[in-house]
């Protein structure tokens, strides 16, 4: 009995055709750490909607264990900049800078948690992503990578103002030697904007996590300049939202209900992300 039901099991396995990553899950546990990926993407496009399914496809298979990112950059005219058809002006000063630092030679591309050895420099192709990730959340036996930093996050906003005064504290959980960064920025859902898909023209296409500020510059603040082994930054930062943050940020921007402040720590030396986090400005 116990042979008929390994065969059935067996014959399952090799004939199902909808196993994807994650591969080695099958313990139940769930990560401790976080992936971020930068999908390079822009609004003329055409092939870039699928790499933005296939974040949603990873997103269910992942749920809070990765966070996109998506960066128009400014480098790549001809799929990013504003006419008659594509009036909103997705690109900002840093997404340029990071799309150019990072290899986004054509698009689209994404990087994951910065890792080296893409396709071009840091960035990997829609279907490496899944991959990438699996080797960067679990090791070789299928358990979880533990976390490095534990980042918390706290905001509040003035509504009246439209300050918004971020809290971030990063405590270090296992002895660390290098230099670390931190990254503060934010991120925006639900804008409706016109993108070509395919061949598809679509007017009202809902453009989702859009890289809309870097709140303590494009690559941050270093956090242990002594080098301690073991310890733990506390730092704020207070920013208006308006058009000296962001040129789309107009005196009738209301949708601050869309907007998430993300949170990195990355090695200086060799750029990778360690640890990431969301957090909703305005809590549900």
């Amino acid at each position: 009995m116990k042979n008929y039901i390994l065969i059935i099991i067996s014959f399952f396995l090799i004939t199902c055709d909808t196993i994807e990553p994650p591969y080695l899950q099958s313990n139940n546990q769930s990560s401790q750490k976080i992936v971020l990926i930068e999908k390079f993407t822009g609004h003329k496009c055409s092939n870039c909607p699928d790499a933005t399914r296939k974040i949603k496809e990873l997103q269910e298979l992942y749920q809070d264990a990765i966070i996109p990112i998506s960066i128009h950059p400014g480098g790549l005219k001809e799929f990013t900049d504003t006419d008659d058809n594509y009036i909103y002006d997705f690109t900002t000063n840093s997404s340029d800078v990071i799309a150019s630092d990072m290899g986004a030679s054509f698009l689209p591309l994404g990087t994951v948690n910065r890792i080296d050895g893409g396709i071009s420099n840091r960035c990997f192709t829609k279907d490496q992503w899944a991959s990438e990730i699996e080797k960067l959340l679990y090791d070789s036996e299928g358990l979880p990578r533990p976390k490095k930093f534990n980042i918390d996050i706290s905001t509040v906003f003035n509504t009246t103002k439209k300050e918004l005064t971020i809290e971030t504290n990063i405590i270090a959980l296992s002895d660390v030697k290098n230099n670390f960064n931190l990254v503060i920025i934010i991120i925006e859902d639900g804008i409706i904007a016109p993108q070509i898909d395919g061949t598809e023209f679509i007017a009202d296409y809902e453009h989702n996590n859009i890289y809309r500020y870097a709140v303590n510059g494009t690559y941050g603040e270093n956090i242990n300049e002594d080098l301690e082994s073991l310890f733990e930054h506390q730092s704020t930062h207070t920013l208006i939202l308006n058009q000296d943050s962001n040129n789309n940020w107009t005196s009738d921007w209301d949708n601050i209900n869309n907007c998430y402040v993300v949170a990195y720590v990355y090695e200086t030396e060799s750029l990778i992300i360690q640890d990431s986090v969301k957090k909703a400005i305005i809590d549900e």
